[in-house]
């Protein structure tokens, strides 16, 4: 409408001027009936107080106490071949780097790794002397596949180690998945004037969870046996025989105690008979002893004394 155009009077300004309010009341009106239940309206819902923050932790607490409650069930149980199927199937082909981590089952099988690698040492290596220096080092675990590194001073025995535990075997079956070894090469020296040592890095994947020790088996069909303590032998001891210790409690030697005579001392007898001196036309009786110095007179009895003893 332009501005100079004169405005409606009458009748259709009145219905421009209540035509919104009608429309607006209109809405009200069918909002109220669609809305609104008949009947008293139900007693307000009271709110809920908001959730108190947490207490701040302590300065200096434990952080063991926390990484506990993060944590995760331990791996106990083997999965389903199925599931070991899939997983095979979707991490097999893709590097070592991309496979996501199952912390549990990492934690289970990298120990299991290096007692298996040193128990197969210790068979391998059996009677020789003195045993070649092998070490197992860097052992990574992800969901289904875990890597390690050997390294020797000698390439031979590092292939003889290899060669033995690619051939594991479990209730007659193989124990590895997949096993993937790299090219054996001299290991950098992180030292001036080192022995160099040779080194391979291998990554394989078990073809059940949680194989036990005591059932793997060499290619030959020895047991796989954990390692042992070997017992030191006493050079000169004879084997069962008990050990005593010669001397006593307080270090005092046991046994008969050696004589405490002079040298040269003889024995003297228990008893010694002393001459009597006796006057002249006395006659000593028979049987009688007489002490030295000591006078018999006639008709008496010479005393005694008991006889005496050397010191």
């Amino acid at each position: 409408m332009n501005s100079f155009e004169p405005r409606p009077t009458g009748r259709p300004a009145v219905v421009g001027w209540l035509l919104p309010f009608f429309c607006v009341s209109a809405a009200l009106l069918a909002h109220w009936l669609l809305s609104v239940p008949p009947g008293p309206l139900p007693p307000p819902v009271a709110k809920e107080a908001p959730p108190k923050p947490s207490p701040a932790p302590a300065a200096g607490g434990d952080d063991d106490d926390d990484k506990d409650k993060a944590g995760f069930e331990p791996f106990t149980s083997p999965r389903a071949d199925g599931l070991l199927a899939q997983l095979h199937g979707a991490y097999d082909a893709v590097g070592f780097k991309a496979e996501p981590t199952f912390e549990a089952w990492s934690v289970a099988h990298r120990p299991l790794i290096t007692q298996i690698i040193t128990a197969t040492r210790l068979q391998a290596f059996k009677g020789v002397v003195p045993s070649p220096s092998v070490s197992t080092s860097n052992v990574e675990c992800h969901t289904i596949r875990c890597r390690f590194t050997l390294s020797s001073s000698k390439q031979e025995d590092l292939q003889l180690l290899l060669d033995s535990v690619a051939t594991l075997q479990l209730d007659g079956a193989p124990l590895w998945h997949t096993w993937k070894p790299d090219e054996i090469a001299e290991e950098p020296t992180k030292r001036a004037n080192a022995k160099p040592r040779m080194r391979t890095q291998v990554v394989v994947s078990f073809a059940r969870d949680l194989p036990k020790l005591d059932q793997i088996k060499l290619q030959s069909g020895a047991p796989l046996k954990p390692a042992s303590i070997t017992p030191v032998k006493v050079p000169g001891a004879t084997p069962g025989a008990p050990t005593t210790n010669p001397f006593g409690p307080a270090g005092t030697a046991m046994g008969p105690h050696p004589s405490t005579s002079m040298p040269g001392s003889t024995a003297q007898p228990s008893s010694t008979a002393q001459p009597s001196t006796a006057k002249p036309g006395s006659a000593a009786k028979p049987g009688s002893t007489a002490t030295p110095g000591s006078t018999a007179t006639p008709g008496s009895t010479p005393s005694t004394k008991p006889p005496a003893h050397a010191p």
